[in-house]
């Protein structure tokens, strides 16, 4: 699906929030940005920034923008035509050629530290209902897509496992299905834990987004403060 023009504008306006996909020293990067101005044949974007340090972005590559809009989130690509200083750098980008509702499944990761209740689903268990998530757990990295957690170890906790997880968001909660595909040890751990990986594999789009929106306002608030 591809968003009409005139909705487009609606979307892509001053001061949204967005997340920065560029290509910076050999590698694609994500950055929290935000729309600075637009006008008839450009967008400003806020300069991607590392530690304070204005990061190389070319003139002339491409960058992907991410977009949250009235709960929902879209993407579109575009090419960096110049860069403007001032009290805000900003790199200039034209107008896309479209706007699509965005790949979730390529979101990035942040570190947090989220409390969560999980239960531990039998070897190759069809789930018709879903258990109730009784144990605790504490989510250390999360993305619209998967986590890290922190767990205590138990037989069968191993990888490929399922996984029923009540992920609790500051302002809401809900209950994903995911499948472990990473464990190690938590070196140091007083009691004993061990670090999982999880895939979701089940989950509304109305929680994955509302992880992504809680994801912005986290990297938002800690950029505001120095710390990204």
């Amino acid at each position: 699906m591809v968003v009409h023009i005139l909705m487009m504008k609606q979307v892509i306006q001053v001061n949204q929030r967005v997340e920065l996909e560029a290509f910076v020293q050999g590698e694609w990067r994500c950055y929290p940005s935000r729309i600075e101005g637009v006008d008839e044949q450009h967008i400003l974007l806020a300069a991607p920034l590392k530690g304070g340090v204005l990061e190389p972005v070319s003139i002339g590559s491409t960058i992907k923008a991410t977009i949250v809009y009235r709960d929902r989130v879209f993407e579109f690509d575009s090419v960096v035509v110049n860069r403007r200083r001032g009290d805000v750098p900003c790199l200039v980008v034209e107008w896309p050629q479209e706007l699509r509702p965005a790949n979730r499944r390529g979101f990035f990761r942040l570190d947090v530290l989220l409390n969560m209740n999980y239960a531990l689903l039998a070897a190759d268990e069809e789930v018709d209902e879903l258990p109730v998530p009784e144990k605790e757990g504490l989510i250390k990295n999360l993305s619209a897509s998967g986590l890290f957690a922190w767990i205590e170890d138990e037989e069968g906790l191993d990888i490929g496992r399922r996984m029923v997880v009540d992920i609790q968001l500051p302002e809401t909660r809900d209950t994903v299905l995911g499948r472990i595909v990473r464990k190690e040890k938590v070196p140091e751990d007083h009691k004993g834990r061990v670090a999982v990986g999880l895939e979701i594999e089940q989950i509304t789009p109305a929680f994955q987004d509302a992880i992504i929106r809680y994801l912005f306002e986290q990297q938002r608030e800690r950029r505001s403060k120095g710390i990204l």
